[in-house]
Formats: C-alpha cells, sequence, structure tokens
C-alpha cells in the first residue's frame, strides 16, 4: 500500500533556487522521529529517494534491530554513487513490519539532511515526512512536477567537475538526458599527462606536490 502524503514545503521558487546551486553528494543523514509504536526487530525501513527517468536508491535504514517509541535516530548514509539533488522527484520511507499483527508505524517526522559543513543542514526536497505507514506500506512526498526540472541554462547541467568536459543544456540534442543536459567532452591532456580536478593536466610530480600543498594547508 503506498500513501501519498502532503508535506511541509518552502516556497516552490526558493527550492528551485536551491537547487539550481546543488552539487552532487556522497553523504546524507537521516532524522527520524517515531511515535507511540514500536519498530520490532526483524522489521525493515528503507529510505527511497526517485530521480528522473525512472532510478530509484534503496538505502535500508535498520539492520535487524528495534526502535522504542517515541524515540529519534539519526542514521548518516554514504552513497555508492554521487546524488544530484536535482534530479531528486520524490523521497519515501518504506516500512514493512516483522510482525503481521504490528500496528502502524507513525512517523512524527523524517527529514533527509544535505552535508552543511556546520551550518544548519539543508533538506532535501526542503520537505518533512509525517504520518502512519501501515504494516507494509510506503510513506512519499508529493511529487515535483518533472516539467520544471528541464534545464534553461548551461549552469543548470553543470557537474563541477571539470576532467569530463564542459555540461551543456539542450534539451532538444539525441544524447540529452531527462533533464535536458548532455555530456561535456572529457579533457583531453598531452602525452604522459592526465586530468586532476582542481589543477589540470599534470605529471606525477604535479600530482604529488598538490596534495602536499593541501595537506599542509590543513595542518
Amino acid at each position: 500500500m503506498k500513501m501519498r502524503l502532503t508535506i511541509l514545503l518552502w516556497p516552490f521558487a526558493m527550492l528551485c533556487a536551491n537547487l539550481a546551486f546543488a552539487s552532487p553528494v556522497s553523504k546524507l543523514e537521516v532524522r527520524i522521529t517515531t511515535g507511540g509504536a514500536e519498530l520490532a526487530a526483524g522489521s525493515d525501513l528503507e529510505l527511497r529517494i526517485y530521480e528522473v527517468g525512472g532510478k530509484v536508491r534503496r538505502l535500508p535504514l535498520v539492520h535487524g534491530e528495534a526502535w522504542l517509541p517515541d524515540s529519534t535516530h539519526l542514521i548518516p548514509l554514504a552513497l555508492n554513487e554521487s546524488l544530484d539533488t536535482r534530479n531528486v522527484v520524490r523521497l519515501a520511507l518504506r516500512y514493512r513490519a516483522a510482525n503481521p499483527l504490528s500496528p502502524a508505524l507513525e512517523i512524527v517526522s523524517a527529514d533527509v539532511e544535505l552535508p552543511s559543513g556546520g551550518a544548519s543542514p539543508q533538506r532535501l526536497l526542503d520537505a518533512t515526512l509525517t504520518g502512519l505507514i501501515p504494516r507494509e506500506g510506503e510513506l512519499a512526498s508529493a511529487d515535483r512536477d518533472q516539467s520544471t526540472l528541464q534545464c534553461v541554462s548551461d549552469a543548470d547541467c553543470d557537474d563541477h567537475k571539470m576532467c569530463n568536459g564542459q555540461e551543456r543544456c539542450a534539451p532538444r540534442s539525441a544524447g540529452a538526458d531527462a533533464r535536458g543536459c548532455v555530456k561535456g567532452a572529457p579533457m583531453v591532456c598531452p602525452v604522459n599527462q592526465i586530468c586532476g580536478e582542481g589543477i589540470g593536466c599534470h605529471g606525477t610530480d604535479a600530482l604529488r606536490k598538490f596534495n602536499g600543498d593541501k595537506s599542509a594547508a590543513t595542518q
């Protein structure tokens, strides 16, 4: 059973502005506060992230342990593949109780937080999920209008990496993805050199010096 509930949203224009400058992320944190029912040991609870083009990421939030009633959990997630937050269409919590007699799981609040570098965390989709999930079901946010996800300028497609070339916004191109973006041409370096992010084409000596300078700057 799938439940669609209204979620808390900032004005949509602010959401688009935030996403326009978003960079791919490799880590997330999920902050969940439950209600008066226990999440029994052996139950399944996972975060699902739906992206443009039909891709769905399934990220387990429990690993057999029980959760006490009225408890808050902060769960760090390391992503195998970087997530471009501009591609996210919907968020959901998928629940399956270990016991068929278990009551519905009450989610007082569930936020998916982006890396903040010490600042106040920004929520993915600026959304908070809240509601009841039956013994086997899904609590989902409202879908973003995918027509609003299409790029408008090259900046909308920029992945902030130099070595894979400059991405372009070209929705009518045969090679465009679901957002209308076209991949750039990878940087071609001279013989015996490779491209490194932040330094461009280099040999091994340049890479060693670059890494040494970074280490010194952090000490």
